[in-house]
């Protein structure tokens, strides 16, 4: 079944509010590590911020992919016409 650009721009949109939030996720977090290193504990920053490094390496792959697969329907959507 063959998107149309309305679809794939709405597609596109979500991709984009959600990637807002999850950039959100990872200020929030960075912050924690600068919190828990000025309080002098830095019991936390090494879990920290390989959950950080995770979230980020997940969300981009998860972006890639869904570029990807936004482009291939724009490609096939151009075809169409």
């Amino acid at each position: 079944m063959s998107q149309t650009t309305a679809s794939i721009t709405d597609d596109a949109l979500d991709l984009l509010r959600a990637t807002h939030e999850r950039i959100n996720h990872m200020r929030v977090l960075f912050n924690s590590i600068i919190k828990d290193m000025k309080h002098g504990k830095s019991r936390d920053i090494e879990e920290l911020a390989n959950l950080v490094s995770f979230l980020g390496y997940d969300w981009a792959n998860y972006v890639d992919c869904e570029v990807e697969k936004m482009q291939k329907a724009l490609d096939a959507a151009e075809v169409a016409k």
